[in-house]
């Protein structure tokens, strides 16, 4: 068994988990080799961050868009949006991030969005440009 099937058995049996983040799509809330502290989702709002298992793995992106039982999610950091999901798919929420010792929020600040929408224009700013 992967790490990654542990977590998810582990949350289907009402346990909560905490493991090492990696990758930079929920920056500057999330950042690489963070630590996350999921429980087993009870229920879940915009503005929540998630985890799923989607294709790639395991993904912690926020909840941007709910209707009925059918969620969008994206990364913080992400330029676009997931492909819709079930509820049902998702296996906890994000409730904080350990990160140098202290708990820190998931939720987005100002500050956050910000910093987020900077990069984003950074990056396209060095991009070459199509042909």
């Amino acid at each position: 068994m992967d790490a990654s099937e542990l977590i998810v058995d582990l949350l289907s049996r009402g346990h909560a988990v905490e493991f090492q983040v990696h990758g930079d799509s929920m920056y500057p809330v999330i950042r690489e080799n963070d630590t996350l502290h999921v429980e087993p989702l009870r229920s879940c709002a915009r503005g929540d961050v998630v985890l799923v298992l989607a294709e790639r793995g395991l993904t912690a992106h926020r909840v941007i868009s709910k209707r009925g039982t059918t969620l969008i999610l994206r990364g913080d950091n992400a330029p676009a949006a997931d492909d819709p999901i079930e509820e049902s798919q998702v296996l906890g929420k994000v409730t904080f991030v350990l990160r140098g010792g202290k708990k820190r929020g998931v939720f987005r600040s100002a500050v956050a969005r910000a910093t987020a929408f900077l990069r984003r224009i950074r990056k396209r700013r060095l991009s070459p440009p199509h042909s």
